[in-house]
């Protein structure tokens, strides 16, 4: 019998041309968000037209962006013109839930592509687009950073305590938060008992800045902000 001969794979640009694109699908979430796309939903199912009226945007370009929305499988669109939350979206991309996606995506997401789009002339000179461990030059971006990503680190940081067993802790627990950032990891630790102890260490500016305004500290995370951090005492 002849040998059966494999039929070699034919390569095809697909993939490059899927990797091409890829810098759109965070882009139409941002301007989602920018334009209360998402936030204008909450309630219930409304056409491109009604969510113009209620944001100021253009009917014609919200509908645009809406069809890529429902494209990436972030909204939903009846045969009366419609759109509608996903669960997936109404879940984290909505700025008043707890675990929102919405403010990285808003603003983080099209300052980092901005820095991306220079990465030839980075590559060529070795120098970075923005010298943000700079305190000058660093400072505005990660107070930006931090308070955006509030959201998405107090999840992880509360599953973090619940399985360090911190309610049922009996001595005194002493936590060193490096790079400590809004602070939010000491304080989801704080909050399940009050033996546990936090010492934030990270830029003054950041900290002191941001950490004040998380507005669901219980009584015993009382925060003294310096130049060092943050101590709930």
């Amino acid at each position: 019998m002849p040998k059966k001969t494999r039929r070699k794979k034919r390569v095809t640009p697909e993939r490059l041309m899927e990797l091409g694109f890829a810098y759109a699908p965070p882009l139409i979430i941002s301007a989602g968000v920018s334009n209360k796309v998402f936030d204008s939903l909450e309630h219930g199912g409304k056409t491109s037209e009604q969510i113009a009226e209620e944001t100021g945007a253009s009917a014609r370009a919200l509908q645009i962006l809406m069809n890529a929305l429902v494209g990436l499988d972030l909204l939903k669109k009846n045969r009366q013109g419609k759109y509608s939350l996903t669960q997936e979206s109404a879940a984290f991309l909505l700025n008043n839930r707890p675990g929102t996606h919405a403010g990285f995506f808003g603003t983080i997401t099209p300052q980092l592509i901005s820095r991306w789009l220079r990465l030839s002339d980075i590559v060529r000179k070795g120098r970075p687009a923005v010298a943000v461990n700079q305190e000058t030059e660093g400072t505005e971006f990660f107070s930006q950073l931090v308070e955006n990503i509030i959201p998405m680190s107090y999840p992880a940081a509360q599953k973090l305590a619940e399985h360090l067993k911190l309610s049922k802790a009996k001595d005194k627990i002493r936590v060193l938060d490096l790079a400590a950032g809004s602070g939010i990891w000491g304080i989801a630790l704080t909050q399940k008992s009050p033996r546990v102890r936090v010492t934030g260490r990270d830029n003054g500016t950041v900290v002191g800045a941001i950490a004040p305004h998380f507005k669901t500290s219980p009584p015993n995370v009382s925060a003294r902000f310096d130049k060092n951090g943050y101590r709930p005492t």
